[in-house]
């Protein structure tokens, strides 16, 4: 059972319908307690606990648990996800993080005769993949620029639509119950109910201190495999064009994530096929020399 499960599980064990703990000075007993599930997709609330004092002053602790181990905080980012993660200026956000290393992307071969690194030989890139991640992450990469209310937001999951907010636990369905307000960062399981509780934060406090990092991957066409990892939405594409009978590109950094890996490789095949390319080598004839390739 991984760690991160079994950290959910002793939560949900110190807290159940009945037991009592204090909390800023009140103590208070639980009424409801359970992991919320939505209706599609995933919260940010891994234990979800409604609590009534004596004097029916009532509080929820909707608890995301810090997982220590993890380098990504999202990946296969989707243009839906992003919205969801930066609001409605996502767009903007992404471009903002790319456009910057321009002369990154550009100078990176489009084409690889040979392996380069972890770049197969006989590959053709497609684009770049962006995902969040917390430390630096190859040379496509930086931190993002947010203010406190965008990173609070993405820790909590404020712009998750109704249906990953309003969850169900234990088979009722709880407004905003998929949306965190405390973290917990749990380093062991040897804690009681109390001392659970002292080691939450608001994650509001905890977002402030928290830098976040983008990285941008690269997406190739494996022409021997006649493969690429699938429809991963693009932050950056290159957009294959055929002109005087010669293959050429240019790099497209004004539509984040509107298209994916199957929208330009599915295009590149037509080409390919177009130029009666049957064999990888065949492409040194059709190459434009504006192309970057490798070596």
């Amino acid at each position: 059972m991984p760690e991160y499960t079994k950290s959910e599980q002793f939560i949900l064990s110190l807290f159940p319908q009945g037991s009592t703990f204090n909390f800023n000075g009140k103590e208070f007993t639980v009424t409801i307690s359970g992991k919320p599930r939505p209706s599609r997709g995933e919260c940010k609330t891994d234990v979800y606990i409604e609590a009534v004092a004596p004097d029916n002053d009532a509080i929820e602790i909707k608890i995301s648990i810090k997982q220590s181990n993890a380098d990504f905080l999202e990946n296969k980012i989707s243009l839906s996800r992003a919205i969801e993660i930066f609001g409605k200026d996502a767009q903007n956000i992404i471009m903002g993080c790319t456009l910057p290393l321009y002369k990154k992307f550009t100078s990176d071969p489009l084409i690889y005769f040979d392996s380069f690194g972890k770049t197969e030989a006989h590959t053709i890139k497609l684009g770049w993949k962006f995902e969040l991640v917390n430390k630096l992450s190859g040379e496509k990469s930086g931190e993002l620029m947010l203010d406190e209310q965008q990173k609070h937001d993405i820790f909590a999951g404020i712009n998750l639509p109704a249906e990953k907010r309003d969850c169900f636990v234990n088979g009722i369905q709880i407004p905003d119950s998929g949306v965190a307000n405390y973290i917990l960062n749990l380093a062991d399981t040897n804690v009681n109910r109390n001392q659970c509780i002292a080691l939450l934060q608001p994650i509001a406090d905890f977002a402030k201190s928290q830098r976040i990092y983008f990285a941008c991957k690269a997406l190739n066409y494996r022409f021997d495999k006649d493969k690429w990892d699938g429809p991963r939405p693009l932050a950056v594409y290159v957009n294959w064009i055929v002109s005087n009978d010669m293959l050429n590109a240019n790099l497209v950094f004004d539509r984040p994530l509107e298209l994916n890996g199957n929208d330009i490789g599915e295009h590149l095949k037509s080409l390919l096929s177009a130029l009666k390319i049957n064999h990888f080598d065949d492409l040194r004839n059709v190459l434009s020399p504006d192309l970057l390739i490798y070596p």
